[in-house]
């Protein structure tokens, strides 16, 4: 009887915790698929992204999200770069977001 309540509370425990993306506005999810996609075309360089920024600056128009922001490339360092992040992302229910462009702009 103990087993059965310890494994009833863990699973409502679990189920509780649920997926962080889910509990995102799809303003944030959106904006959280473009930070993540500008560090990969970065290389792995450091970079600064005000993602408050970028998620209160989406436009939808049906299930693309338009966004842009300011995007620091190497911050303090000598080869530091200013830009504009703009990227466009299609949400869609049960799937990951899928990034439709982005590009950095001087």
């Amino acid at each position: 009887m103990i087993r059965k309540s310890l494994l009833a509370l863990f699973i409502l425990g679990m189920a509780a915790c649920g997926d962080s993306a889910t509990n995102q506005t799809p303003e944030q999810q959106a904006a959280s698929a473009c930070e993540s996609e500008a560090k990969v075309r970065t290389e792995g360089k450091s970079l600064a992204l005000d993602m408050a920024a970028l998620a209160g600056s989406a436009k939808a128009q049906d299930n693309i999200w338009e966004m842009q922001a300011p995007i620091t490339i190497q911050p303090g360092l000598r080869d530091e770069a200013k830009q504009t992040l703009k990227c466009r992302v299609r949400l869609q229910q049960g799937k990951d977001p899928e990034i439709i462009s982005i590009g950095f702009e001087f």
